[in-house]
């Protein structure tokens, strides 16, 4: 668990420093407040769900499965409530928003779905 952490902080970290090189630099009229949050409830999510997943995994191989597929069901309509939530109460924001939303999405699902993979290879 301390080394996903450690690598999704570093994730989250460069993140950061592409979003403010992107933002201040070559987009500036496209930044919008909330956008430094949506990283850190990506961070926080994922680093809850990796550990949750992790001490199903050392419990039982049989029940590993099918708790990744249901939280990964839970984790995706969480997102999708949120996103579409943002977007109907900020729709003048709502195409910028949505738009890193979902990029942040697919990063941080590639990280968990990657690390969580070396894990479970490891351990079988």
């Amino acid at each position: 668990m301390k080394s996903f952490f450690v690598k999704s902080t570093l994730l989250t970290v460069v993140v950061f420093t592409l979003g403010a090189i992107l933002y201040s630099g070559l987009m500036p009229s496209f930044y919008i407040r909330v956008l430094p949050l949506i990283p850190l409830l990506f961070y926080g999510v994922t680093n809850l769900v990796h550990y949750y997943l992790l001490k199903v995994a050392a419990r039982s191989n049989t029940r590993f499965t099918a708790q990744y597929m249901a939280t990964g069901f839970i984790k995706m309509f969480f997102y999708m409530a949120a996103g579409i939530g943002y977007a109907f109460l900020n729709k003048g924001q709502a195409k910028i928003f949505l738009i890193n939303f979902l990029l942040l999405y697919v990063i941080y699902t590639t990280f968990e779905v990657v690390e969580l993979s070396k894990v479970v290879r490891q351990k079988s």
